[in-house]
């Protein structure tokens, strides 16, 4: 593919993306089960799961977005640095989806739980809120999935523009006549080109739709796994 090729490849992937996008999660019917004692009770993980993947959706979709009409108007510099918060977003949709898949597999719904509220209320600012998962665990788990290698390098090449790196300023805005010692200044004066960069967002949203569908799958086996874990521990009501 060549440079317009990736961008409209990545227009065609945001389309599909929003056509997904939830405008509000309602519990299914089989979330809402009744007590021993009477109660109706709705289990919560369900809609905590929901909530953390559509939050995450939106922020891809935005991001991706932006990323394209970046790179349609030649500013490869901030396209690039958008398109790697793109990827760090389909890393940590991909290890929601690992921890959903690890708690089906085991039956049990607490590291996910666990897992679930780091996502909707963490940060890095250690003033005693729960941790946000880390970013770049997510992207070295990533890397490992058949068909997604090389992600985490992608990743470090973005990261490149991200900071003042050479990449990211001389290279990017500036050009050095050797001989003369003039030197030009500008867009697009480096060594990079908005389709190279392009193909990030194109990797990324790809992932994501994926991961996506597989996470949809599993939510009524959640459910499920949610309304037995309420059984044998009131106390939880999940």
């Amino acid at each position: 593919m060549d440079e317009p090729d990736f961008i409209a490849e990545s227009r065609r992937l945001c389309h599909d993306l929003e056509q997904q996008l939830p405008r509000i999660h309602t519990p299914s019917s089989e979330a809402t089960f009744t007590t021993a004692a009477g109660n109706s009770v709705t289990a919560i993980i369900p809609s905590k799961l929901a909530a953390v993947t559509g939050s995450l959706a939106w922020r891809a979709h935005d991001f991706a977005v932006l990323a394209s009409d970046l790179f349609e108007r030649k500013r490869v510099v901030p396209g690039a640095v958008i398109a790697r918060s793109l990827m760090e977003t389909t890393a940590l949709f991909y290890l929601v989806h690992k921890k959903t898949a690890n708690a089906v597999s085991e039956q049990s719904l607490i590291l996910l739980d666990d897992f679930l509220v780091r996502c909707m209320s963490g940060n890095r600012l250690e003033n005693g809120e729960p941790d946000a998962p880390n970013i770049l665990t997510a992207i070295q788990s990533l890397d490992k999935e058949p068909g997604c290698d090389r992600y985490a390098d992608f990743y470090a090449s973005l990261c490149e523009f991200a900071h003042p790196n050479a990449l990211g300023s001389f290279y990017a805005y500036s050009s050095f006549d050797n001989e003369s010692r003039a030197v030009w200044f500008g867009h697009n004066r480096g060594l990079t080109n908005g389709g190279d960069v392009a193909f990030g967002v194109v990797f990324a949203l790809e992932i994501l739709l994926e991961f996506k569908k597989r996470v949809t799958e599993m939510m009524p086996r959640v459910v499920q796994l949610s309304k037995e874990a309420y059984s044998n521990d009131k106390s939880a009501q999940r």
